[in-house]
């Protein structure tokens, strides 16, 4: 047999699905691996998908998304990042944040192309980047408080650099970038005439004073070289609807159809009338998430704090990003030990890159009554390493 697609073989399945593999054959877990919210979808969203459904809403759309979809889409665009997209030119509806991640980087990449991103980095930027044929280049930021600096960016561009990766709030870590930070890195992408891949997905939810993570496309004469990634899934508890989209320039966005009309042909109908629901008459619903999730994210960080396990402080999303190299054992192994012996679920630093090695991703997308338990399962086990190691 001849040998298949060799920037398939280079990719790896995801290591938070990996972990997951494990959980599978394991009963009584508590899982606080998948970044999932364990709150329904808005009711006015879930009622405009059944409506769709009875009224037989239920055919091919067009392949870049519904008119209807992709105006809602600039109107909530338009307010969130006082920015003008135009519905029909420069807005793809996509199934997911991953389809837009995919179609992105096949887009804008030629095989050996390098696309720079801050490790810790989300999975799929790796393998996409690689699936692409192009080269990830990881930069690691552990010694920058997890931000990627304009310093350390020009430090990794190379004359085949295409692209630099953005995520903030950043999965795993929950950092977010002032606007100040992304002004230096934006300096730095226009001077080697860089495309930039920002990476949105949680920007509406964010703790503090803030009402949304700044994006570097707001940035000015930034929109022209920035593909912006977003979608539903986590500010309206809508994974399963699978509903993104992409906001570039119309240039780009035309190529972009190429790959997506031949990937997906489209979203589905009855997610998208969903969507234009969620993106109107439950526009609130990030906001009304936010008070749910820093509860969550006080309680545990809390308890970590009794347990003196060290963290990144959370500014978005709903992650904690925790150090357990104090254990003296790997990421990986600690995660499994926790898994089998106290059933307890987590992602181990390295399903995020190398460079991540000694932490763990916590999980607070769950109710505080599940989340208690669980603590309590970690506490267990903590002091039977503590007192094991002495």
């Amino acid at each position: 047999m001849k040998n298949i697609n060799k920037y398939v073989e280079k990719a790896q399945q995801s290591g938070i699905r990996h972990i997951s593999d494990f959980v599978d054959d394991t009963s009584d877990v508590i899982q606080l691996t998948v970044g999932e919210i364990d709150l329904p979808t808005p009711e006015k969203t879930k009622l405009a998908g059944i409506n769709a459904i009875k009224n037989n809403f239920t055919k091919y759309t067009s392949n870049a998304g519904t008119l209807k979809l992709r105006s809602a889409i600039s109107t909530f665009v338009g307010k969130h990042y006082g920015m003008a997209y135009d519905y029909k030119t420069e807005i793809t509806v996509t199934v997911g944040v991953s389809e837009g991640i995919d179609l992105t980087l096949r887009t804008l990449c030629n095989a050996g192309d390098e696309i720079i991103m801050a490790s810790p980095a989300y999975p799929a930027y790796i393998t996409s980047t690689k699936i692409a044929g192009a080269v990830p280049v990881l930069v690691d930021t552990s010694k920058t408080d997890f931000k990627l600096t304009s310093e350390l960016l020009e430090n990794a561009i190379t004359p085949k650099t295409k692209a630099v990766i953005l995520n903030y709030p950043n999965n795993p870590t929950g950092t977010i970038l002032s606007l100040k930070e992304l002004a230096a890195l934006a300096e730095v992408i226009k001077k080697n005439d860089l495309y930039v891949i920002t990476d949105d997905v949680y920007d509406l939810l964010v703790y503090g004073d803030m009402k949304q993570a700044p994006s570097i496309v707001t940035l000015p004469d930034m929109k022209k070289r920035t593909i912006v990634l977003n979608g539903l899934s986590k500010s309206h508890s809508m994974t399963g609807w699978r509903i993104g989209y992409v906001l570039a320039p119309e240039w780009i966005s035309k190529e972009m159809f190429k790959v997506h009309q031949t990937n997906v042909g489209g979203a589905s109908s009855i997610s998208q009338a969903a969507a234009v629901a969620a993106m109107s008459e439950d526009s609130d619903n990030p906001a009304k998430l936010v008070p749910i999730f820093a509860k969550r994210k006080k309680f545990i960080t809390d308890y970590l704090e009794k347990l003196n396990i060290p963290y990144v402080k959370p500014e978005g999303a709903f992650y904690i990003f925790a150090d357990i190299s104090s254990f003296q054992i790997s990421s990986w192994d600690f995660s499994i030990w926790l898994l089998k012996t106290y059933k307890l679920a987590v992602v181990p630093g390295t399903a995020f890159s190398e460079y991540a090695e000694g932490y763990i991703r916590i999980s607070y997308a769950a109710d505080l009554t599940t989340l208690k338990e669980a603590m309590a399962r970690l506490e267990s086990a903590v002091r039977s390493l503590k007192i094991f190691s002495k």
